[in-house]
């Protein structure tokens, strides 16, 4: 993995299908996306400026330092040409979606993959298990590396395991010494696309312990491939697996790991609950992502450094809450029988009495049976078993701050309040605080549970002093 985790990347690039036509450029990983900068060589076009000026490369090959290289999802974005009579030289800049690194090129029509391995951040703070025995007599101390068990889950098409990996350098002139963190690897039962296992099954995983830590946890050191037939899990890969690059941090752990002890919930920790196994957590919080994917989407789009402007944060934060609830009560949707027989009486008496007001009256009436935004958030509310009440102050007045909030953004009203800062910084931290809460509801906590998980790391006090600071009136002295 240390051979793919250069920032650049200096070599020989052509089309799949074409090695004899290579041209020279240099691959570059910034902190959003990889950039390629190829210079081509062609025979000059008769006319300048002609059509087929651009360079359309949707899979490109490469090879640089040993490493055979695989771009996917190019684009072309800059270019500049000089010419003669018989060649022209161009210069371009290519947007590249994805690059996939490995002993092997990725050919056409390959891209499908059965097997996946991959770090997340703090994965190895929230399972909290050290492999390592330290042993002392008299002056003389050792350490022994031990074999740690793998953690498994299996959910519907999937075996998701994680297990320690440790590595020891050793080097005369070189820094000596220790590593080890948590991998997780995925076996699935058929092949999928890469984008494909990155949403169905990458994803939920790192919104999963963004929820355990209330931070951004994201995957890296990506890697793709096919089983080999060895059948067992954190095994050595096959010659022709592929390295996941996109980004600068694609191959670093973050700076500021969180200690277990200020994590919402965790493994090996009894001291503070909740203290959660891995095969059972995992398939529920898969079940919750199979309900309320969409919803979770918004939620944990929030801690990442693109959720956007303050004021698109709370319009995203007020809306995921309505999406959140009409996810986890699908029935409020749908008519009753009762709202049937009552509309039908109504439009019955206006149809015999005033005709003229019938069609207008069936096309308002058509969704009365639907809750209102004002129902739907006290409800999550009451899922919280009240732990909110000393955190929001008066629910009449932050409902209707949220709803007012969602409607002056996303529905261009006359804005409330919307130039003070601060309150719009509460009222966000409060709403994200409330859906991350019920998200934990339906992972099975109970309500206590969830205060004291939702209380690590001083969670409710911040939240509830952003309330207080904004919005004293709201609070009983």
């Amino acid at each position: 993995m240390r051979r793919f985790d250069e920032a650049a990347f200096v070599g020989q690039w052509w089309l799949p299908g074409r090695p004899g036509k290579q041209h020279h450029g240099t691959l570059r990983f910034g902190e959003t996306h990889p950039e390629l900068e190829l210079y081509t060589v062609d025979a000059a076009h008769p006319l300048p400026g002609h059509d087929d000026d651009r360079f359309d490369a949707p899979v490109l090959h490469g090879q640089s330092m040993g490493v055979r290289l695989t771009l996917l999802d190019l684009t072309e974005t800059a270019s500049s040409t000089s010419r003669n009579m018989r060649t022209q030289e161009s210069r371009r800049t290519l947007f590249v979606g994805t690059a996939l690194l490995g002993h092997a090129h990725l050919q056409e029509g390959a891209g499908r993959f059965d097997r996946a391995s991959f770090r997340l951040g703090n994965l190895t703070e929230w399972v909290n298990r050290t492999p390592y025995r330290w042993t002392s007599t008299g002056e003389a101390e050792t350490v022994e590396l031990l074999s740690l068990p793998l953690l498994d889950a299996t959910i519907d098409g999937c075996e998701i395991s994680v297990g320690r990996v440790s590595e020891s350098r050793h080097g005369r002139l070189t820094e000596s010494g220790f590593s080890s963190h948590e991998d997780v690897e995925l076996r699935l039962r058929a092949p999928h696309s890469l984008q494909d296992i990155e949403y169905r099954y990458i994803r939920p995983l790192e919104q999963l312990l963004s929820l355990a830590t209330g931070q951004d946890c994201r995957a890296f050191a990506i890697r793709v491939g096919n089983n080999d037939g060895t059948g067992k899990a954190m095994s050595g890969w096959p010659y022709d697996a592929y390295t996941v690059r996109r980004r600068t941090t694609d191959m670093t752990p973050p700076e500021k790991p969180m200690i277990r002890q200020h994590m919402r919930f965790g493994m090996n920790c009894p001291s503070y609950p909740p203290n959660v196994d891995f095969r059972d957590l995992v398939p529920r919080w898969f079940d919750v992502q199979a309900q309320s994917g969409a919803a979770c989407d918004l939620v944990f789009s929030l801690r990442r450094d693109s959720a956007g402007y303050l004021q698109q944060q709370m319009f995203t934060i007020a809306s995921a809450l309505e999406g959140l609830h009409r996810s986890l009560h699908p029935g409020l949707e749908k008519k009753s029988p009762e709202d049937r027989t009552r509309s039908a009486e109504i439009l019955e008496a206006i149809r015999t009495t005033r005709p003229e007001h019938h069609d207008w009256l069936k096309a308002a009436i058509s969704y009365a049976h639907r809750k209102s935004y004002s129902y739907r958030m006290r409800d999550l509310l009451r899922q919280t078993g009240h732990a909110m009440d000393d955190i929001i102050g008066d629910e009449d007045k932050w409902i209707r701050r949220l709803r007012d909030i969602r409607d002056g953004i996303g529905h261009v009203l006359p804005s409330h309040d919307n130039t003070n800062v601060e309150p719009m910084v509460a009222m966000l931290f409060s709403a994200r605080f409330l859906a991350e809460f019920v998200l934990l509801r339906q992972l099975g906590f109970t309500a206590a549970e969830c205060r004291r998980a939702m209380g690590h790391n001083w969670g409710i006090d911040n939240v509830r002093s952003h309330m207080r600071k904004a919005f004293p009136d709201w609070f009983t002295a």
